[in-house]
């Protein structure tokens, strides 16, 4: 038996550069093995390390080691699925790091009720007002300058069995919706509107021009306003999307919207010119059957995480996860199988250490990290550690230790019993389709704080 205290279980890197999985880079790959192996070495670990990880009582034979090598990376990830999801995004903002993020919301209106009439040409616009509800005190992400909103109306239907991706922009008129001499939005999370006398919940309200009001009142009685089958066939949808080129560094954020919200609508007010005193109003309706989703654009030009993206070695010092599509940290762990050959003892717990990097200040980290394992054609899947339900996989952001710790015990035992084969992870972002959370983490050969594998072994 050798001791984690007394032996290192390297193979060759050599071999190990003959075992690299195909989605590591290539360009960079011996420049990071390298230095891998100078930061890291045959070292001693500290003789405490881990013992806070099992019960006290249990703690005689164990060993522990955090000296597992790791090369890690950042990269950008597939498209992910947003429609359908809680909540939908807008707004733009310039992160100093990860660069600019625009984010648009897609979305179906529905009618209210069936059979809208009957038609009076005397009818006429007073306003159309499409009202987006905030989803609570925390739905900014970023800061609360104003921004230029524009709204667009669809030119593609859209489709309930469809999955709809953060990359796929819709079809839609070039005509801006908005009302003109409308300014700039301003979130105001604190209080809501008061509307006909009734407190309303915080939201978005954004004045739509009143020709497109008085078109949908002259179809008032006609077959396109009969049902909702009719109406989304003339009247497809809304994308939202942000507008504000030269947004300056540090400003701006995103906006999350629940369109579930009762208040969430779009609301026509009009009046019959032979009546003006009684005003009068219909609601066009978002609902759990309308299709509704997030996109996102990223423009990462000449920041540090366009730099890391192009140069996978830089990853060992700092890499990253951006949710809504932005970026990702994919792991190797090239010696982890060498503890297949200690015998005698057997694997307690695998924890991942992940520290996160200086003061995110306003771009708050993710609440919590995912990891996946990879399959036979490098597709994520579930760790088994995250659906058996025995123990907390964990992965939750510690603010005070700026860190996040997950148990990946079974998936490691996984490896060195020889039931997965590939010793990489993918370390993504929590809600990645309902917020833009980033995060900077320090990477396995960070001088101050470096993300580890702990391993604890049992003699018994």
């Amino acid at each position: 038996m050798r001791s984690s205290t007394t032996a290192c279980w390297r193979k060759p890197w050599s071999d190990h550069l003959n075992i690299l999985p195909s989605p590591l880079p290539k360009a960079g790959v011996l420049a990071a093995l390298t230095c891998l192996l100078v930061a890291e070495g045959c070292r001693k670990p500290e003789d405490d390390l881990g013992l806070s990880l099992l019960d006290p009582a249990d703690t005689l034979g164990l060993q522990h080691t955090d000296t597992v090598g790791i090369l890690a990376w950042s990269k950008v990830p597939a498209p992910l699925q947003t429609s359908g999801l809680s909540q939908s995004l807008v707004g733009s903002y310039v992160d100093p790091v990860l660069g600019q993020v625009v984010t648009g919301l897609v979305t179906e209106l529905r009618l209210s009720a069936n059979a809208v009439g009957p038609a009076d040409p005397g009818f006429t616009c007073d306003s159309l007002v499409l009202a987006l509800t905030y989803s609570g005190s925390g739905a900014v992400y970023g800061d609360l300058s104003p921004q230029v909103l524009r709204v667009h109306r669809l030119d593609e239907a859209l489709f309930a069995d469809s999955i709809y991706k953060n990359d796929h922009i819709p079809q839609y008129q070039p005509d801006d919706l908005v009302r003109e001499g409308t300014g700039a939005f301003t979130p105001v999370l604190d209080d809501g509107p008061i509307i006909g006398g009734d407190s309303l919940p915080a939201q978005l309200r954004i004045p739509l021009k009143t020709a497109l009001g008085n078109e949908l009142l002259a179809l008032w009685g006609a077959p396109e306003l009969a049902n909702n089958t009719n109406f989304l066939a003339y009247f497809k949808g809304l994308y939202v999307v942000p507008d504000n080129p030269g947004q300056a560094m540090g400003t701006g954020g995103t906006w999350a919207m629940n369109l579930l919200n009762g208040n969430s609508k779009l609301t026509l007010h009009y009046h019959d010119i032979d009546n003006p005193g009684t005003p009068l109003k219909f609601d066009f309706i978002f609902t759990s059957g309308s299709v509704r989703y997030t996109t996102s654009v990223f423009d990462r030009a000449g920041t540090p995480v366009d730099l890391a993206l192009s140069d996978s070695t830089l990853g060992q010092q700092t890499c990253y996860v951006q949710a809504m599509g932005g970026v990702r940290t994919e792991l190797y762990f090239p010696s982890l199988l060498q503890f297949t050959a200690m015998g005698g003892q057997a694997l307690a717990r695998a924890e991942l250490v992940v520290p996160v990097d200086g003061d995110h200040g306003l771009h708050t980290p993710p609440s919590q990290l995912f990891a996946f394992r990879k399959g036979s054609d490098g597709e994520d899947l579930v760790l088994p550690d995250q659906v058996t339900g025995q123990g907390s996989i964990g992965g939750v952001y510690d603010g005070t230790a700026k860190e996040y710790r997950l148990n990946i015990t079974r998936w490691a035992q996984g490896i060195l019993n020889g039931t997965y084969d590939d010793p990489r992870l993918g370390l993504v972002a929590g809600s990645s389709g309902i917020s833009v959370n980033r995060a900077v983490l320090n990477g396995p050969a960070h001088p101050d704080r470096r993300m580890r594998l702990v391993l604890t072994f049992t003699t018994y």
